[in-house]
């Protein structure tokens, strides 16, 4: 199988942790697309928001629905992709590239990012990262 993909650079992807049928993709054209492989010629959703490229995405290990992903546009936000508002957190606390990010699998809401200006994060979600 060769999913189609976005008609730019694909920086990163990702499989669902609850739905095995499920894999998310990240590019340059500053989207992330959602892939059913069982219909993998359309995506199931296309999420639009960050400035830049998409420079990495996880899902969430503690909900079926939400990704975590971060961009050369210095931010980090937080999707439910099965809703239309889809972000339902945003971060712009890096002051260089945002390259690196994850979800805790321990505690649910817990998320790290990495960046160009040479700092790790770690907060809970809904939190500001700065205060954590």
């Amino acid at each position: 199988m060769i999913i189609p993909g976005h008609g730019h650079e694909i920086l990163a992807c990702d499989w669902n942790k609850y739905d095995d049928c499920l894999i998310a993709s990240a590019s340059v054209d500053k989207s992330i697309k959602v892939w059913d492989v069982r219909n993998y010629r359309v995506p199931l959703t296309v999420l639009n928001g960050h400035g830049y490229a998409v420079r990495k995405i996880k899902f969430s290990p503690h909900g079926r629905n939400l990704i975590v992903s971060c961009s050369y546009d210095m931010t980090v936000s937080l999707w439910d992709f099965m809703i239309e508002d889809a972000v339902v957190g945003s971060y712009d606390h890096h002051t260089e590239f945002a390259v690196g990010v994850d979800m805790s699998v321990l505690v649910e809401g817990l998320m790290a990012s990495t960046g160009w200006d040479e700092l790790v994060y770690v907060w809970q979600q809904g939190m500001d990262p700065r205060a954590a």
